[in-house]
């Protein structure tokens, strides 16, 4: 098993479509887990990502989930950049010292090392959306990932409290490989699948990481295959998947719902620029109006 991006497969297809033909009968995914954010942290004078051009920007390590989504990210601006692929770590230090302009990190926000970093070390996040880059087609972009902040209780130190960062996600997924439906390594992840499935709700909790109230069992992915086992469960236990997040459950025919739609709808419709949608981009809207909703309901919940 193994946790990777949801953007995964449509990359690797686009790699090598000979290669990655079939690759979502060999890959399949047991679950949605959380939420990547896309964060750009950058010295103060880069006021946005057309400011990055030519500059030196860290990009991760090489191929990493961070430096494949990144790369996706700036090849879509069109912005050219001189690239370097230090750790978080040292990166973060080149940046505080003005060896390098900004640093992209591809993870669920707050991200440890970032939520230590001070106002005072001259640096700030980039916002990804329409407004901050105005002369760029981000339809694509936005068909492809999730809308997200980032929020002063993400980064209090360096967002300020009421304000946030736009920016985009990307769905991490729990997968495994298609092994025999015979063989014991087969066996063996249906039997965790039986057992995390089963045991989901303990992880809502308020002493686990806050990235957890994100799972979402029965969320289904785009372009992918669900394994058996998990696909199984599922059927079998529909009434618990539903529940197992009860935060981002609404009734459907409620007012807070039509008026969070109508919220989304405005914010997708000024990012992407697009005024009709085919079936296809309905069902991305759809998913990515969830997260909306989610994040709303966060909101709410924190300002009670």
């Amino acid at each position: 098993m193994a946790v990777v991006d949801e953007d995964n497969l449509r990359l690797l297809k686009k790699r090598d479509p000979v290669l990655y033909a079939n690759v979502e009968q060999r890959v399949q995914y047991i679950t949605k887990l959380y939420n990547s954010e896309f964060q750009v942290l950058a010295r103060n004078d880069i006021k946005s990502y057309d400011d990055l051009r030519g500059k030196k920007v860290n990009f991760n390590l090489k191929d990493s989930q961070t430096e494949v989504t990144a790369d996706t990210v700036f090849n879509a601006l069109n912005i050219q950049t001189q690239r370097s692929y230090y750790d978080n770590d040292e990166a973060l230090k080149r940046l505080i010292s003005g060896e390098i302009s900004a640093m992209i990190i591809l993870t669920g926000a707050p991200q440890a090392m970032l939520a230590k970093v001070k106002k005072e070390d001259g640096v700030h996040f980039l916002p990804l959306d329409q407004e901050s880059l105005p002369n760029h087609k981000l339809g694509e972009l936005f068909a492809n990932y999730l809308p997200a902040d980032l929020t002063h209780e993400h980064y209090p130190n360096l967002i300020a409290e009421g304000t946030t960062v736009p920016t985009i996600a990307n769905r991490a997924l729990l997968v495994a490989y298609t092994w025999p439906e015979d063989s014991p390594r087969y066996k063996r992840v249906a039997k965790f699948i039986d057992a995390f499935f089963s045991k989901i709700d303990q992880f809502n909790n308020p002493s686990r990481h806050p990235k957890w109230r994100e799972v979402n069992l029965s969320a289904e992915m785009p372009g992918w295959v669900r394994l058996k086992p998990a696909a199984e469960w599922l059927a079998s236990h529909r009434n618990q998947a539903v529940s197992a997040n009860p935060d981002n459950t609404l009734d459907q025919s409620s007012p807070e719902l039509k008026l969070a739609f109508e919220k989304f709808m405005q914010k997708y419709a000024s990012s992407s620029g697009q005024k009709t949608l085919s079936s296809s981009e309905r069902e991305l809207l759809f998913a990515k109006f969830m997260k909306f909703l989610a994040q709303s309901k966060a909101e709410q919940a924190a300002a009670r």
